[in-house]
């Protein structure tokens, strides 16, 4: 009964360890974890695949280029470009903890909102446009300037 127990006690230990391992890579390695970021920390320009970007000036004023409005995937199936505004938020109930709401006219009397999250602490990590509210993952943003 003893050897059973030493057993059960040291499987229980290997599995912590692992399961802190994983926690560990997956914040230094992944950037999973969510960001936290104060405005002057995402104040610039941020480049995305297939020519996105978007400027976040510390007015508050925004300029979005050819941001995704619509994907598929990775892929933008449509995009939209305009000027506007952009509001460092807090998530209340996502796995993201901060998002930049940006919104822009896209055109007379049209318009587009987009979030970008936050991720690693002081926007480190970048941002991305999630691709779907299960996923961690998206569409990574990456400081041009």
């Amino acid at each position: 009964m003893k050897i059973a127990a030493r057993v059960a006690i040291a499987a229980s230990v290997v599995v912590v360890v692992l399961m802190l391992a994983g926690v560990v890579y997956i914040s230094l390695y992944v950037g999973w974890l969510p960001g936290r970021a104060k405005p002057g920390d995402v104040v610039g320009t941020w480049a995305g695949p297939h020519g996105a970007r978007v400027a976040l000036r510390a007015d508050g004023s925004a300029t979005a280029t050819e941001m995704p409005n619509d994907h598929s995937g990775y892929d933008p199936v449509d995009t939209f470009s305009g000027e506007g505004t952009w509001t460092l938020r807090r998530a209340t109930n996502s796995l993201a903890e901060q998002y930049i709401q940006v919104e822009v006219g896209t055109g007379p009397g049209k318009g587009a909102t987009i979030e970008l999250v936050v991720d690693g602490d002081g926007a480190r990590d970048g941002l991305h446009v999630p691709v779907s509210a299960d996923s961690a993952l998206g569409i990574d943003f990456r400081r041009a300037s």
